[in-house]
This record gives C-alpha cells, structure tokens and sequence, in this order.
C-alpha cells in the first residue's frame, strides 16, 4: 500500500472533461421590474386556476406587451449568448424561449425532473424569501432553493471525503433578481418554501432555432 505524498512539485495536466455547467447571474437594476412582474403575475393567478400547469403548457408568458417582460427577456438573451460562447457555439444561434410563471406558497416544492425537448432551461427569481446565499454542496439552499444532481450514473459510489467533484448534489439559495440558466437535461428539484410569504419565479425553456451549421464537421 502506497503511502501518502505530498503535492509534487510539477505541474500536472488536469483535463476537466464533460464540465455541468449552470450560469448564474444577477441582474442590474431589477427592483422596479420586479415589482412590475410581481403585479403582473399575480394579475395573472386571479385570471386562472392553477397557474403555472395552465401557463407551463402554452409557454407564451413572454407575449406579453409589458416593460417588464422585455426587460427579463433581454437578461435572458444575453446570459444565453454568454453561455454559448463559453461552450464553444460563437457563431450565429437563434432560439426560442418558452416562459411561464411560479408561485410556490408555504410547503410548495417541485420534485426532481428535467426538461424534455429543450436545449437549456432556467429560473428567474422574482421574490425570494427567507435565507440568501450563493449555493452549498451539501443541500442547504434555505426556503424554495434549487438543487441539481449528477448525471454521472454511480459516479459518487466510491466518493472519498473532500472529493469535490462527487459530490451527488449542489444547492443554490437564490435571491431577488437572480437568473440561472443550465443544460435542460440536468436533474433538478425545488426546495420546499418554509416562509409565509409566497416566492415567485419565472421558469423557461430554450429551443435552438434549427441551422445546418449545428451539424459536426465529419
């Protein structure tokens, strides 16, 4: 058995291959949207039955003739052409996005999913209550945070204590104004909202408008 050595004194060559990338940013600025986008949903709940089923489903909240909305969706554009040119795709991409809203009362959670049929998803978060924070290992995201999950298959069987990169979950604690958009096909889940006041968020789904230059070189 090998004993323990310390760091050598070379540089090694460390590939970090198949990184999961969730971009998180907050927006500039977004107390008056907010509470522009906080009447407009509430508007909405009082207009129909369960809210965010009803509008999940035709996707179209960003329709809307509303300051606010063009401002949410402009954050949006820009953070999706900032991930991808981090991956890579700096040539021309065209997408669609699919939004609807969340209000999620006391006890309300979402249970571990992804999002068929999508490039990329994401949240904005409109109102948050309870405890900020800039995300853990270990699932402390505080009320209505985000956790996203491995998609290595066993990856974490043989984890070693301190081993960073097997961990099984990371949480987010997001706050007001916080947008994150990351890969649709990630496992997700939503904690539950332990607060009295409700936490509002606007999900979304990216579609790539379809190019041949998507298409690998052979």
């Amino acid at each position: 058995m090998s004993d323990a050595f310390q760091a050598p004194g070379w540089q090694p060559n460390i590939l970090r291959l198949w990184p999961t990338i969730v971009v998180r940013r907050t927006l500039d600025e977004c107390e008056a949207p907010n509470a522009a986008l906080v009447r407009l949903i509430e508007d909405m709940e009082r207009e129909t039955d369960q809210l965010t089923a009803s509008r999940w489903r035709d996707g179209k909240m960003f329709d809307a003739d509303h300051d606010a909305i063009r401002w949410l969706k402009a954050g949006i554009d820009e953070t999706t052409q900032a991930y991808f040119d981090e991956v890579g795709m700096n040539y021309g991409i065209g997408w669609t996005i699919a939004a609807w809203p969340n209000i999620n009362r006391f006890g309300d959670y979402h249970a571990p999913h992804n999002h068929a049929w999508s490039y990329l998803s994401g949240t904005y978060y409109v109102r948050v209550p309870g405890v900020d924070g800039e995300g853990s290992p270990d699932g402390a995201a505080g009320s209505g945070g985000i956790s996203f999950y491995d998609p290595r298959t066993s990856v974490n069987m043989l984890a070693a204590n301190g081993e960073a990169l097997a961990r099984s979950e990371f949480a987010v604690a997001p706050r007001a104004g916080t947008l994150l958009i990351w890969d649709a096909s990630i496992t997700h889940s939503v904690h539950p909202n332990l607060a009295e006041e409700s936490r509002i968020s606007i999900s979304f789904n990216i579609a790539l408008a379809w190019s041949d230059s998507y298409l690998h070189e052979p």
